[in-house]
């Protein structure tokens, strides 16, 4: 398995964690805002005079510097298709990746009246390619698990333009699929230990497509969403288009006394992190990091992790088998070590199992 960020010689690790400045307040006092939406200046103003700010690492400040750099060229007709593009679909493919996503399906002869050449729109070919394979591949494996059932439910995402195949006459997306995966493995947990799946906590959650799911599949249900902008305004701006009948509300500059309020009064709720410690002890019945923890400093892992045994009953999160922290000095993380992402031994483990796709990414359940 490949790291995340490969090794470099001590002096360039050096000179990237410690040399290479990435100020983002600076950053933002000189970007020409002229083509940034209203609704973006105005989040991102809030977040970097707020004590969020400090829970960002240095690779997600440079991250959050390409991003606006992107949506400030005005190249795009909205910002949610490029991020996502470019942040949230994934388009490689390795041995590894064949190897476990072929092992339960070898020996199914499939219905090849599929378009494997179908070129996707933002894609090149090889792109496009390892795409629909990679969707093939995702959706054989999911058709015979009770999960698959649900598929059909998942909502259409209304703004951003998502890559797509038809397979069996349903247009199937790289989101849906890997969401509902995701979602069995909550629903297990869940399962196991029997609490109930009222109130859903997310953090870094990106295009918004796991909270699309389980709203979709889940009535009279509450959500939370903790992030950062841009990434923020683009799950909010794609979930209140698939939700129009939903009470969707951000509650960035809200004091704990109106951000509870707010909680009870609607069905999702965008916040920034440092405001998940303004909600009650144990309100929440699951908290749900995917892809973002190996992405941050460890100080802020710890933050989150000591934030969701406050709140939450029961913590899922998806990370790589390991992980190096670019612009950091050696911070690398395994999901084998427990130790890497603050797990206490009191915490009880019922999942640790590998993801069929991305494959050198990991499930992993805890009960606090």
């Amino acid at each position: 398995m490949k790291l995340q960020a490969k090794k470099k010689s001590l002096w360039s690790t050096f000179k990237n964690a410690y040399l290479r400045n990435k100020n983002l307040k600076k950053f933002w006092h000189k970007l020409d805002k002229t083509n940034l939406p209203k609704d973006l200046v105005e989040t991102f103003t809030i977040y970097l005079n707020s004590p969020s700010y400090n829970w960002s690492s240095k690779f997600w400040r440079h991250v959050s510097m390409l991003h606006l750099n992107l949506i400030a060229s005005g190249k795009y007709k909205n910002y949610e298709n490029i991020m996502s593009r470019v942040y949230f679909t994934w388009t490689e493919i390795d041995e590894d990746i064949v190897k476990i996503a072929s092992e339960k399906i070898q020996n199914i002869e499939f219905d090849l009246k599929i378009n494997l050449f179908k070129k996707q729109s933002n894609l090149n070919w090889v792109e496009s390619i390892n795409h629909n394979l990679i969707l093939l591949l995702l959706y054989e494996n999911l058709k015979s698990k009770k999960i698959f059932k649900l598929l059909s439910k998942i909502k259409k995402n209304e703004i951003a333009v998502e890559h797509s195949l038809k397979i069996d006459d349903m247009e199937i997306t790289q989101d849906n699929l890997n969401s509902l995966s995701e979602y069995e493995k909550i629903e297990e947990l869940i399962s196991i230990t029997k609490t109930k799946k009222k109130n859903f906590l997310e953090i870094g959650a990106g295009s918004g497509r796991t909270a699309k799911t389980i709203l979709s599949i889940n009535e009279d249900i509450k959500y939370v969403i903790a992030d950062l902008p841009p990434a923020i305004n683009v799950s909010y701006n794609n979930l209140k288009a698939c939700f129009p009948n939903k009470k969707i509300i951000k509650g960035f500059e809200l004091n704990p006394d109106n951000l509870r309020n707010a909680f009870e009064e609607n069905d999702v709720l965008f916040v920034l992190p440092h405001q998940i410690n303004y909600f009650d002890k144990k309100i929440f019945d699951i908290s749900i990091a995917i892809d973002c923890l190996h992405e941050m400093d460890k100080k802020i892992i710890k933050n989150y992790m000591q934030s969701f045994e406050n709140v939450s009953k029961l913590l899922y999160f998806k990370v790589w088998e390991h992980a190096g922290l670019p612009y950091s000095f050696y911070q690398h993380y395994s999901a084998h070590e427990k130790k890497d992402y603050f797990i206490k031994d009191s915490w009880k483990e019922h999942l640790k199992e590998r993801c069929i796709y991305p494959a050198n990414f990991f499930h992993l359940g805890y009960e606090f």
